[in-house]
């Protein structure tokens, strides 16, 4: 399937294929201003996407790539986004509400203002590093 440059507004239990590769399909270039529910992203790379206030439901994107990826005011509501990565993303202003981050690794990344349970986490930081006496 291949979208250029136009306008779609709902995307819900989709599958995406292309010639004869099914599990692939090129939409760049495309404009996306939709509300996505319930479809299969599984394993796939976004790159250089604008996914700004996008509002995500019920998706399977795990073990996707999120490569300079603009994801502010972005909303994934029952996501499974496990395995994924994201690389030079912009996440500013998301929202993680009641979700599994257990194994989660953050590094090299602006926390200005992040805060988790009400804390502060450049304060907890810089008060760790302060603090802490290496063994």
């Amino acid at each position: 399937m291949l979208l250029d440059n136009e306008k779609i507004e709902l995307i819900e239990n989709c599958r995406a294929e292309s010639g004869e590769n099914p599990e692939h399909a090129d939409i760049r270039f495309s404009k996306f201003c939709c509300e996505i529910s319930e479809c299969d992203f599984e394993g796939s790379h976004f790159y250089k996407t604008n996914l700004t206030g996008n509002h995500f439901d019920q998706l399977d994107m795990s073990g996707d790539f999120f490569e300079e990826v603009n994801l502010s005011g972005a909303a994934f509501q029952f996501c499974d986004i496990s395995g994924s990565e994201f690389g030079d993303a912009n996440l500013s202003g998301a929202s993680i509400t009641g979700s599994d981050l257990s194994d989660v690794k953050i590094s090299g990344c602006k926390l200005d203002g992040m805060t988790v349970d009400g804390i502060n986490i450049t304060e907890l930081m810089e008060f760790y590093k302060k603090n802490h006496k290496e063994s």
